[in-house]
């Protein structure tokens, strides 16, 4: 086995373990160069799996942290959505604003977002069409204080490419979970489905590289168009 994966697999068991607890910063790379016996370069290979993984996250001029394990999926998934009818075409996708609203966090939205409760967040639901035809209907939380200045234009194109784009804020990774449940009327509205039908569900917290949580939201498909695509790392 190459010697970054053998590091990659030390850190990550340390780290399920309790040895490496949540929010703990991990040694300096220089310690874990002496504690592993290696370079800088096979270090770095070991900490960029990790933080692809979502195990932990680097915060300029603080160090490596590690992250909430209740958030990190059991297996490690390339691609999680697929819709076979609207492969390849992103492009020419639109968004239909259903709601735009300043709420205060309840204690579930607080937690997920990693807030205090009563914070101002965001309450965002769109249905998202390609070619007219719906895609998903997305339910988002954002704090304000995170993602100022938030407005429908945005909400209307990519809300992604505001934060990239004009806030300057570089997005870094999502931890995603997978459910479906039976359609309610809104569901059955806007993604139309009958009475008893279901939808599958992603639900997504995704983080900037700063480490801060910036968005919780839930995704939801129609249940013929979502394919689920992953690849498990055995051994």
């Amino acid at each position: 086995m190459l010697k970054y994966i053998m590091i990659t697999n030390s850190i990550q068991d340390k780290i399920e373990n309790n040895e490496y607890v949540y929010g703990e910063r991990l040694p300096y790379e220089n310690e874990l160069c002496t504690l592993y016996n290696c370079n800088k370069q096979t270090m770095k290979k070991a900490l960029a799996i990790l933080v692809k993984e979502g195990f932990i996250v680097r915060r300029r001029g603080s160090g490596t942290f590690v992250k909430d394990l209740k958030t990190v999926s059991p297996i490690h998934y390339s691609s999680v959505v697929s819709t076979r009818p609207f492969s390849n075409l992103y492009n020419n996708m639109t968004s239909k604003v259903i709601q735009f609203s300043v709420i205060q966090a309840d204690n579930f939205i607080a937690s997920k977002l990693q807030i205090q409760k009563e914070a101002f967040v965001y309450h965002i639901i769109r249905c998202r069409y390609i070619h007219g035809k719906p895609f998903s209907l997305e339910i988002t939380y954002m704090p304000i204080n995170v993602i100022p200045n938030l407005k429908i234009e945005h909400l209307e194109n990519s809300i992604y490419a505001y934060i990239e784009n004009d806030l300057n804020l570089k997005i870094q990774s999502a931890h995603k979970n997978i459910t479906s449940a039976i359609s309610a009327p809104l569901e059955q509205k806007y993604l139309l489905l009958k009475k008893s039908e279901p939808y599958i569900q992603v639900e997504q917290v995704a983080y900037l590289s700063s480490g801060v949580i910036f968005e919780f939201s839930y995704s939801r498909h129609h249940f013929k168009d979502f394919e689920f695509h992953t690849i498990v790392l055995l051994g």
